[in-house]
């Protein structure tokens, strides 16, 4: 099935079930179609039965990190699926974490798996050896991942509809912290779409687009203050080579990523419309924004911001060409783990959003 561009009139279908099979079948916006809606229903039902009949144990891809696999000792029995470790005072789920998957972010997975107890010396911990239900399925639906999508921010609030205020932004980021919400990095999310391991419970990707220089002064302290990173996706022609009081340069997004701040993908070279210019221009915009960020910043850009969410089958054949390998719109909602890598929706955050707004649009489970 082609992909379409979304326009500001009625949305053609685009969306959905990320190619169950073999690449061929993608889902629906369902809401303006009950005849799809049902049908998008009856094939989530009939897949979620199909995974529940094997989630329950791991899957068959290891966790390969960059610990070696630790030998049977006194305190830990193995199997090809499982450790159990008696523990010790000195363990904690980082730790062990860091030990059987060379990585302590993941962490989460050893807790949630020993349903968050408190570790007390000489308990049994157990350890999935292979990443267990990497598509989040539960009796009662699924998980998903909220992609918030920020643009500018300002010291109060203004009359521009994409330009945040610094007690807003605070207010969100305090909410996400105070409620048990894990912001993910877009290496977890992709993880999660490919099927290979599920993230946190709860968890939610920031976005930023463009680069406007509030993004440094205003939204990164507040993003330190509550330990999380946010992606700035840039359109090159914006970035400036020296400091100015509009928007970033190449040392500073340098300096926010020395931080741990932020991660930077593309947003084209100039915000141009993809579905509108030549393929002449299509390719510029996409194969020189790479480039730019590669000798700028080092880092081999593979995710793609849609100005204005809009895309075509023409942009996915180039973004395949270029080595992309995903691309989000500006379509709210979230991301099950069969969600198109080119399709991926994100939540847009406008000033005129309340609190209430906010949180609404922070789907981590879809219930089936």
């Amino acid at each position: 099935m082609k992909a379409f561009r979304f326009t500001s009139g009625y949305p053609l279908p685009n969306r959905g079930i990320r190619q169950i099979a073999a690449g061929t079948f993608t889902g629906f916006k369902t809401s303006d179609h009950p005849i799809l809606s049902i049908i998008n229903r009856i094939l989530i039902i009939t897949f979620l039965l199909l995974i529940m009949s094997g989630c329950a144990a791991p899957s068959k891809e290891m966790v390969k990190e960059k610990a070696v696999r630790p030998e049977e000792s006194d305190r830990a029995r193995l199997s090809e699926d499982y450790a159990v470790v008696l523990a010790n005072s000195s363990d904690t789920y980082e730790s062990l974490a860091e030990k059987y998957y060379g990585d302590r972010r993941l962490a989460y997975i050893i807790a949630e798996f020993n349903k968050n107890k408190s570790i007390v010396p000489d308990q049994d911990i157990v350890i999935p050896l292979k990443p267990a239900n990497p598509g989040g399925f539960y009796p009662g639906g699924y998980q998903t991942v909220t992609v918030l999508c920020y643009h500018q921010f300002s010291k109060k609030k203004t009359g521009t509809k994409i330009s945040i205020s610094e007690e807003m932004f605070d207010q969100q980021m305090a909410y996400l912290k105070q409620n048990g919400y894990n912001v993910i990095s877009l290496n977890t999310l992709y993880n999660f779409i490919n099927y290979k391991r599920r993230p946190p419970k709860n968890s939610v990707v920031i976005t930023i687009d463009d680069g406007w220089k509030t993004a440094m002064t205003i939204a990164a302290p507040i993003l330190k203050k509550y330990g999380f990173k946010a992606t700035l996706f840039v359109y090159t022609d914006l970035i400036k080579t020296k400091p100015n009081n509009v928007t970033l340069c190449w040392d500073e997004i340098k300096e926010m990523i020395d931080e741990g701040v932020i991660e930077v993908q593309s947003h084209t070279v100039s915000h141009a419309d993809l579905t509108k210019i030549t393929e002449e221009s299509l390719e510029r915009e996409l194969e020189e924004s790479q480039r730019v960020i590669k000798e700028n910043l080092g880092i081999n850009a593979t995710s793609l911001a849609y100005p204005y969410g809009n895309f075509n089958t023409k942009v996915l054949e180039k973004l395949k060409k270029f080595g992309y390998e995903s691309g989000f719109t500006v379509i709210k909602g979230s991301n099950p783990f069969f969600t198109n890598n080119f399709s991926l929706n994100r939540s847009m955050i406008f000033n005129s959003d309340d609190i209430d707004d906010f949180t609404q649009s922070l789907e981590t489970f879809r219930q089936e």
